[in-house]
């Protein structure tokens, strides 16, 4: 009964679980390899791999915790879609060198409109902000320049009649492509703000004896909402003729065409308000605080933002004390008190002479 000695049921048992699950160390405790003696080594074991699912390697590749998960089967997905990306982004580039190619002319055109407005709308404001010191010769070649830009677009592009857009007619075009759509409505939607930055300028180069300069503002801000509200009633005529002249059924046709009426009347309205209230703005003065008596305190004092004696000095929420005229031309451009930023003044927007460069597309 060797087998029966001290510790001989456990190795008889131990062989015959090896003989039937190779691989498997029943009964003996893990020991690291760098452990391992001379007797282990001779021991008849076969060791077998088994990889898990997504594994491809040994534990812990691709995974700090050392667990072969999802993230490791997705490896392979990820590279193809890297690749995919690559590829598609070769062939955006491509198809834009096409549109270039194709389109330059036009691309060229909208540039240079972007530029020029981008320039008289940054001189206008300046001259705006100069007031008396406003250089009329400046205002002069600003705005001749402007209207020589208007007269020669219309003229390049004679045989297309893009003047058309601006009465609400349609231009002479065979067909309507989306391209063709955009192009007559940018070139339309410039031209007005054109026109826009030119009648600023012409209540700019008026004298202070016609217009004073307290009341320049709100009429920038109207002559604003109107160019905008002109610029939203534009394309309309355009949109409709698109979209009922595609090759869709008709009943698709003009649904597309009620559903852009009704999206447009939304926009239309919120705009006739914002009309409406600029007009009301002008027929109120609005009163940012109260008004002084000429002499008492500010005897011999100077007023923060023109450094001169007060001229009807008006007292804000804050208790300081400004020029009337000054204090409201500053809150043509901000709302805040120049002192202490304390807000006393509604959004000054369009009240400075600026003029959107958004482009009305739809």
């Amino acid at each position: 009964m060797a087998g029966l000695g001290e510790g001989g049921i456990g190795d008889n048992l131990n062989s015959m679980l090896r003989g039937i699950i190779p691989g498997l160390n029943t009964m003996d405790a893990p020991v690291h390899p760098a452990h391992t003696t001379d007797n282990q080594s001779n021991t008849d074991s076969i060791i077998i791999n088994i990889p898990t699912e997504g594994g491809g390697g040994d534990q812990g590749e691709g995974d700090p915790s050392g667990n072969n998960g999802g993230g490791a089967a997705s490896i392979p997905e990820m590279r193809n879609l890297k690749t995919l990306l690559d590829r598609t982004l070769l062939f955006i580039f491509l198809l834009c060198i096409k549109i270039l190619i194709d389109h330059c002319l036009g691309l060229f055109v909208i540039i240079g409109l972007i530029g020029t407005f981008i320039h008289h709308n940054g001189n206008l404001r300046q001259q705006v902000i100069m007031k008396a010191k406003r250089k009329m010769m400046k205002m002069i070649t600003m705005l001749l320049f402007l209207l020589f830009n208007i007269f020669f677009v219309y003229y390049i592009f004679n045989d297309q009649q893009l003047y058309r857009s601006l009465i609400f007619r349609q231009p002479t075009y065979e067909t309507m492509d989306f391209w063709t759509l955009l192009w007559i409505v940018g070139i339309t939607d410039f031209m007005i703000k054109y026109l826009t930055i030119a009648v600023k300028g012409v209540i700019t180069m008026l004298p202070q004896q016609v217009l004073t300069f307290k009341k320049r503002g709100k009429i920038y801000l109207i002559v604003e909402q109107f160019s905008q509200l002109y610029r939203m009633l534009t394309p309309i005529p355009l949109w409709i003729q698109y979209l009922s002249t595609s090759e869709s059924h008709w009943c698709i046709n003009y649904s597309l065409v009620l559903l852009y009426i009704i999206f447009k009347a939304g926009t239309l309205i919120d705009k006739i308000k914002e009309v409406s209230a600029a007009t009301k703005g002008f027929c109120f003065d609005v009163q940012y605080g109260v008004h002084l008596a000429t002499g008492g305190s500010t005897t011999g004092q100077a007023c923060p933002i023109c450094q001169d004696e007060y001229t009807d000095p008006i007292q804000l929420q804050c208790k300081h004390v400004f020029c009337d005229e000054c204090v409201s031309l500053w809150f043509d451009r901000e709302r805040t008190c120049p002192m202490c930023r304390a807000k006393v003044a509604e959004d000054p927007a369009w009240k400075d002479g600026n003029t959107t460069l958004y482009i009305q597309l739809f």
